[in-house]
């Protein structure tokens, strides 16, 4: 196998350190706002988007941030991803991808295992994390606004203090569950 092609394949499988032009790191930011897209475009042409439709997305949106703070919380820094989330915490600003088959994995098991609504609010709520995120750690925080930069601080708390602060899209299930410092 070309070493090339090789290293690129390890890389996708495996996730690791990237440049900001890897394609592996923006291809997130594309296919699954489009898979939200597809799945709310087949709701409405049956015409199911109502309000009770915009309560379930909101529901979803909600039961991803809860997801997100959870999966911070334990597989990132107690077991299943620490090596790499660690090397995220010494190198914030570098790109670091999961290996590709977790992502549509759960993006998969979410879709066949929620209504139509809730999944886009999830997948959404993927993507305000991806935005959110990239913002914290890779936007020149002094041309933000004074509220992403007093976040960005706040988060970027909890890469010295692996205890608090586990939140990223939101820091409402810090309060909740004990683990919130004020910075």
């Amino acid at each position: 196998m070309i070493p090339a092609l090789r290293s690129a394949l390890a890389l996708a499988l495996h996730g690791g350190a990237f440049t900001r032009s890897n394609w592996l790191f923006w291809l997130d930011f594309t296919v699954y706002p489009l898979a939200a897209a597809m799945v709310a475009a087949v709701d409405w042409r049956g015409s199911a988007i109502d309000a009770g439709w915009v309560a379930l997305a909101l529901l979803g949106f909600v039961l991803f941030t809860f997801t997100e703070y959870w999966v911070h919380r334990l597989p990132l820094h107690a077991w299943l991803y620490h090596d790499r989330h660690e090397r995220h915490h010494t190198h914030p600003r570098e790109y670091v991808v999961f290996p590709i088959y977790y992502s549509p994995a759960i993006f998969a098991a979410a879709y066949l295992a929620l209504p139509h609504a809730v999944f886009v609010g999830f997948t959404l709520g993927y993507l305000w994390f991806l935005v959110w995120h990239h913002l914290l750690h890779h936007v020149d925080l002094n041309r933000v606004p004074a509220f992403v930069r007093a976040y960005a601080v706040w988060h970027l708390a909890h890469h010295h203090d692996e205890t608090c602060n586990f939140g990223i899209t939101v820091p409402v299930w810090d309060f909740v569950f004990g683990t919130y410092r004020r910075v």
